[in-house]
């Protein structure tokens, strides 16, 4: 994959499972009086699987700003 576009997927899927954490953390937390036990169970167990994407998302951002040269932050 060329290093422009790995940038672009790897920052837009940083974005998605930020949303995704966010909207999963409001759900677990905020309506869990409202959500069966299973349901519960899945939310929190996405919250780490959603926080380790977001970490490869990241590491592959890294990636290709190394790729292309530029300043890694």
């Amino acid at each position: 994959m060329k290093p422009r576009k790995l940038l672009q997927t790897s920052n837009t899927s940083m974005v998605v499972f930020l949303l995704l954490s966010i909207v999963v953390f409001y759900l677990a937390w905020f309506q869990e009086e409202n959500l069966p036990l299973m349901l519960l169970v899945f939310l929190h167990l996405s919250q780490v699987i959603l926080a380790g994407l977001f970490k490869v998302a990241y590491v592959f951002r890294l990636i290709a700003q190394n790729q292309l040269g530029e300043e890694l932050r």
